[in-house]
């Protein structure tokens, strides 16, 4: 009898377990992150996103150009990070050519054409609004 009563409570308790599993929501598709205007910690600062065009060689047009950050030297020299890709002025990718790299914005051209790319501070507000 007690093997009996044994095996039904383990029978109710697999049922009720296999009816939580099915019946419950997966687990962050109704939770979403306030922020309260701050930077979402759970966001890695660097991401793998890439534009459209990951490699500069490959890039046919402004919009396909990520500017992910800018660096100078003691000396005053000044490198960029285009798609994942160091440069620095006169530096020639396919199409693009980088003309002038200043603290804040990128100036290159493709196809004959000039286009400055602005750098983006955390939060993406230039003026810390």
């Amino acid at each position: 009898m007690r093997s009996c009563t044994r095996k039904s409570a383990h029978l109710l308790f697999l049922s009720l377990a296999a009816a939580v599993i099915l019946i419950s929501p997966v687990a962050g598709d109704d939770y979403k992150y306030d922020s309260h205007g701050k930077r979402d910690p759970f966001v890695p600062l660097i991401s793998i996103d890439r534009p459209a065009a990951s490699r500069l060689g490959d890039v046919t047009s402004v919009t396909d150009v990520k500017l992910e950050g800018i660096a100078s030297s003691p000396g005053g020299k000044m490198a960029a990070i285009l798609n994942g890709e160091l440069v620095k002025e006169g530096d020639r990718f396919g199409d693009i050519e980088i003309k002038n790299i200043t603290k804040k914005t990128v100036t290159l051209m493709i196809g004959g054409k000039n286009y400055n790319i602005d750098l983006v501070e955390e939060g993406g507000s230039k003026n810390g609004l």
